[in-house]
């Protein structure tokens, strides 16, 4: 559990957040302060996105050492249509 990976996740749910609800979290104060971390941590499970939830808990193993179950209800699936047919062409 060092610093740069709590940084380093909340940057990632900050940019998710950002894109996706137009949330904007403070990486920062997030990665220093529990209190502001457990807001920010519940906001970010209120969201109907799988990978906002799944950094959100790897944050919190991070932050406070708690590891959450594997949900399947929240489990990201990569067989879905927009996934399959979005890049075919497109990577080089």
């Amino acid at each position: 559990m060092t610093n740069d990976e709590k940084f380093a996740t909340a940057a990632h749910l900050y940019v998710l957040l950002r894109r996706k609800s137009g949330r904007v979290i403070d990486t920062v104060w997030m990665a220093r302060n529990a209190d502001y971390a457990v807001e920010v941590l519940r906001i970010a499970r209120t969201q109907p996105d799988a990978d906002i939830v799944r950094l959100a808990d790897r944050f919190e193993a991070l932050m406070f050492g708690v590891e959450r179950p594997a949900d399947n209800a929240h489990a990201f699936s990569g067989d879905t249509p927009a996934a399959s047919t979005k890049y075919i062409g497109a990577l080089r």
